[in-house]
């Protein structure tokens, strides 16, 4: 379902004042000048839903990373059919990306949208929120705390503008709609036929992490726990990720869905455990026992076996892993006061 003209116009006046200030006055400046234009982006081509077990969807990214020619839509939101409704797992970038999302869901089920569940802060995953309470306005939209913390904070605008900025605005139109209700990690919902567990491993990606477990399909929605991507570890912890990915290879789940990348089995999960520990640990090593700088480290950090066969195939490796041992470092001297 679209959002119709009267709201984005009705919505215009809201958030244009925000939206100023995030996108800059040249790039509104048009707007103004003929009436008839529209508040909004382009809409998002269609991407079909890939299945997962009995229950589960995502619906694939186009890209790694956030650009002008994907719409920015780089990451795999999330939907599980129950027999009382539709439960989303992040939602997207931006309104137009989770109206996409919402087409795809439509062309499978006519269930109603019952729960949405942002698993951390960052745009990705919840900037595409308010197509779902257009469709349903009393749709409940569920965070961990520090996610809604982190927002009231200025994450929501931040991340606004980051999306803004790489996509040339072409999220524009978006309304920033956070989530409102909270999950701790340890709660059990049942919808019907349908079990789900909620995990919270502590700081790992961010300190908002939230996984949700399809206990009868024995899959794992993982948010941005792992991947195979080399991205962003400003807002994460090495030791927390790997201590967060052992706690998961304990549990009776067979089948596990990142929100970059395809899913996986158990390797995913093995192989994103063994990537931090390299990076972390070796990091350690050279930076206390042999003196070494961060722009030292790197050569032989990507010289691992591991690294060369395995990581080096991921997106950013070569671009992003001077951030990932630069952030170790600052993590191990955190840890040392």
């Amino acid at each position: 379902m679209s959002i119709t003209k009267f709201s984005r116009r009705r919505l215009l006046k809201t958030a244009l004042g925000t939206s100023v200030s995030l996108v800059g006055i040249s790039a509104l400046s048009p707007l103004y000048a003929i009436e008839s234009m529209e508040f909004r982006g382009p809409d998002v081509p269609d991407v079909e839903a890939v299945k997962v077990g009995s229950r589960c969807y995502y619906v694939p990214a186009l890209g790694p990373m956030p650009t002008h020619e994907n719409y920015g839509f780089f990451n795999n939101p999330c939907f599980i059919i129950t027999s009382k409704g539709v439960v989303v797992v992040d939602t997207g970038s931006s309104v137009q990306i989770g109206e996409m999302v919402l087409r795809q869901i439509r062309t499978i089920t006519d269930k109603p949208i019952i729960k949405v569940i942002n698993t951390h802060f960052h745009g990705d995953h919840w900037l595409g929120n308010h197509a779902f309470i257009v469709e349903n306005p009393k749709v409940e939209i569920y965070a961990h705390p520090n996610n809604i913390s982190a927002l009231k904070g200025g994450a929501d605008k931040f991340w606004f503008d980051f999306l803004q900025k790489e996509t040339k605005n072409q999220i524009t139109g978006t309304i920033m709609s956070p989530p409102d209700k909270i999950l701790k990690g340890g709660e059990v919902i049942k919808l019907g036929d349908t079990t789900l567990k909620i995990y919270y491993f502590g700081q790992m990606h961010t300190n908002s992490d939230l996984a949700v477990e399809v206990v009868e399909d024995k899959t794992m929605i993982m948010g941005d726990m792992v991947m195979r991507r080399i991205a962003n570890m400003s807002d994460g912890s090495f030791l927390g990720t790997i201590k967060g990915l052992d706690e998961v290879l304990k549990l009776p789940i067979d089948t596990f869905i990142p929100m970059h990348g395809k899913h996986e089995g158990k390797k995913l999960i093995e192989d994103g455990k063994q990537f931090m520990e390299i990076i972390y640990h070796d990091t350690v090593k050279y930076y206390d026992e042999d003196g070494l700088s961060d722009f030292e480290i790197k050569p032989k950090i990507m010289a691992d076996s591991f690294m060369k066969e395995e990581a080096s195939k991921w997106p950013g490796f070569d671009v992003a892993m001077g951030k990932f041992i630069v952030a170790a470092i600052k993590e191990h001297e955190e840890s040392m006061f």
